[in-house]
């Protein structure tokens, strides 16, 4: 069995700050993290394995040198191998290129049962690498997956979340899923500390470009355009109003007229 979960570096939320003179994201001092959906889907690949006697996990990201952390930081938390596509303008390129060099990256792995992702991504919240990659690999998609076990004989069973509660949906390798947080979410694991230092030596993680993967410069030709902020009004501070109840009232009352509230 041999699964391929394709990963992404986003920016923390939490580090990210907005810069008002600019009107832009400002992320002199953003940390990059993991795609915490894309982690759902790696502990789904390594307890897919585990239940079946073992397998092959390769964790899949492309962007530039600093996203081979995202593969580096799967291999220690338990996957087998990585590979990063390495291409800093690849990521600003819009989904459309990033499906099409993930997917010229899996066709070179041979035979690939399952391809899994997270649902969305956390800085953008969309949810469209599934069935692009899928579009591109001519193989089915499953979405919003919170489980996945295996039948026998390259079957697979995916349990989809929907209004009617769970669906078991049967499926043939090989498939794309998206990994959906369910009722009961599954907890990824830590990074194990007998292969954290193990998970930087060399020879675990594959590095090539799409150049090498047969893509020229149509193929990963933007499809979006980059967009500025538009900020609403700085808020204003409120005032407070001091005094007995029935003079606080009557100021606040002349306040709204003089406002025009009311």
């Amino acid at each position: 069995m041999r699964i391929v979960v394709c990963m992404k570096q986003v920016y923390d939320p939490k580090t990210v700050k907005i810069s008002r003179s600019r009107e832009e994201f400002d992320l002199r001092e953003a940390i990059k993290i993991t795609n915490p959906p894309d982690k759902l889907a790696l502990e789904t690949a390594l307890r897919l394995c585990e239940a079946n006697g073992g397998g092959d996990v390769i964790a899949l990201t492309a962007g530039e040198a600093q996203a081979e952390d995202v593969v580096r930081e799967a291999i220690a938390i338990g996957a087998d191998r990585g590979l990063l596509i390495a291409d800093p303008e690849l990521a600003a390129a819009g989904g459309r290129a990033v499906a099409k060099a993930l997917a010229a990256a899996i066709s070179l792995l041979g035979v690939v049962d399952l391809v899994l992702t997270g649902q969305a991504g956390l800085m953008d919240g969309a949810g469209c690498l599934a069935p692009r990659l899928a579009a591109e690999l001519g193989w089915p998609v499953v979405l919003d997956a919170v489980a996945v076990t295996y039948a026998l004989a390259g079957e697979f069973e995916a349990t989809v979340a929907s209004d009617d509660g769970a669906l078991l949906m049967p499926m043939a390798a090989p498939v794309v899923v998206a990994i959906a947080p369910g009722p009961a979410p599954i907890r990824p694991r830590y990074p194990n500390p007998a292969r954290i230092a193990n998970a930087w030596q060399p020879g675990l993680v594959e590095i090539c470009t799409p150049r090498e993967l047969g893509l020229d410069a149509e193929a990963l030709a933007p499809d979006v355009e980059p967009g500025g902020l538009v900020l609403p009004p700085e808020r204003t501070r409120g005032e407070v109003i001091g005094g007995t109840v029935s003079a606080a009232a009557e100021q606040l009352v002349g306040i709204l007229l003089v406002k025009r509230v009311v």
